[in-house]
């Protein structure tokens, strides 16, 4: 076996892509591709793009054998055995529930026996590649009703012998080149392309730039972007036309969108942005850069995820910590345009809004929220809120209303109530 090459990929983030990039290919066919993993899957010591591959590839050549149902994904760790070989992260693809299933695990084991009619879809060529990378590709099962595709990774993990599996558990920790993750920029502007390309590599990220608009949908396929950010001024094309051709290509239609924009007041492109799920964010690299990582985040389940929306910069950060204290995970929106693109692509199990800015335009920000049909809570906080006010919040969306000191005691509430729930 050929050397395998010291790369470290986060897993999670690989299947959440590769289970969005495999989703897009079920079109209109009753499939849907459901992902159940832990959130701290140890690294693999394979390429971020190689994985991103091989889990799209595996499930798109799944979904493409199913007429309808459920695609179960999820992913665990198998401790080294007896005969030195491992340990492993394996991935496990589950073929819907169906009468066809026999059928479906037949022709999926021939795909990947029979390399007489090998297609870029077939299973055979992305088994060669996880045996050559120290891993494997397997049916299991075939005779069940539910049959399973599993694809192995080599972890990376400390030498043989320095250690249990809590201690490599523990060895994603740490971060190289390939683990980094790539935003695609386009900004038609030479000197602010520049700019921006050097302020997001210094904050650690890979970027590839382009002035062209009729590049990135090229550039997207190639370099498996986990984020695009489309500047509002482009023109030729205009920044829209560009995304609207993201989300039509199977290949980048679940890719993230960030529009860039300069406008003191960006609702004036609400009405065009909304039915496509955009985020339009000011310029600015500190915002810009906390609005990156907030969209990123989406990989994490949003079990415990908290989205707060804030104006105030120091009001934000302290409410950041509290409800960090708490143990939740949080997104943050410096505005209400902010909050609710961010409420669609990271759906969060709470939203707490500022009371001044959730009664903006006849409390605009709430009903925007529940229109997303997501079945977060929505509470309004305030320094002081009179019952008069906090009922017109109810009224219009908000499952109820705080003093911020009270916060605290809220989020004790909330979580109490779901865990009976």
């Amino acid at each position: 076996m050929s050397e395998i090459p010291d790369q470290r990929t986060d897993l999670p983030q690989a299947l959440e892509k590769g289970v969005a990039m495999a989703s897009g290919l079920a079109g209109d066919k009753p499939v849907t591709v459901v992902a159940e993993y832990p959130a701290h899957l140890p690294a693999v010591r394979v390429g971020k793009h190689q994985v991103v591959q091989m889990i799209s590839g595996v499930i798109g050549r799944v979904v493409e054998a199913a007429d309808e149902g459920e695609i179960t994904v999820s992913a665990e760790i198998q401790p080294e055995p007896e005969d030195g070989t491992g340990p492993w992260a394996v991935v496990s693809i589950r073929l819907p529930a169906s009468q066809e299933a026999g059928l479906q695990a037949l022709e999926l084991a021939m795909a990947l026996e029979d390399d007489s009619s090998v297609s870029s879809a077939d299973l055979l060529p992305i088994r060669t590649l996880a045996q050559s990378l120290g891993g494997d590709l397997w049916l299991d099962g075939p005779e069940s009703e539910r049959p399973r595709l599993m694809l192995s990774f080599p972890l990376l993990a400390t030498q043989r012998g320095e250690g249990d599996i809590r201690s490599i558990v523990g060895s994603h920790l740490g971060q190289d080149p390939d683990n980094i993750e790539t935003l695609l920029i386009l900004v038609e502007d030479p000197e602010r392309l520049e700019m921006m390309s050097e302020e997001l590599s210094e904050e650690g990220y890979r970027v590839v730039a382009t002035s062209e608009g009729r590049e990135v949908l090229a550039l997207a396929r190639e370099q498996s972007p986990d984020l695009i950010l489309l500047d509002m001024l482009s023109r030729d094309p205009e920044a829209l036309e560009v995304a609207m051709v993201l989300k039509q290509d199977h290949r980048t239609l679940n890719t993230p969108v960030l529009f860039l924009t300069s406008m003191n007041d960006p609702r004036e492109e609400e009405e065009r942005l909304g039915a496509a799920s955009f985020l339009v964010r000011p310029t600015g690299t500190a915002a810009l850069v906390s609005t990156i990582q907030g969209v990123l985040g989406a990989g994490v389940s949003p079990a415990g995820r908290v989205l707060v929306v804030e104006q105030d910069d120091a009001a934000r950060e302290t409410l950041v910590m509290m409800i960090q204290a708490h143990g939740y995970r949080v997104t943050e929106a410096a505005g209400p345009v902010e909050g609710l693109a961010l409420a669609e692509h990271i759906p969060p199990e709470l939203i707490l809004v500022n009371a001044m800015m959730a009664q903006e335009r006849d409390y605009w920000l709430l009903r925007g929220l529940r229109q997303l049909g997501h079945p977060f809570d929505i509470f309004v906080l305030a320094e002081a809120l009179s019952e008069e006010q906090g009922k017109a919040a109810v009224d219009r969306g908000a499952s109820g209303y705080s003093e911020t000191g009270k916060l605290g005691q809220l989020l004790d509430k909330v979580r109490k109530q779901r865990d009976q729930d």
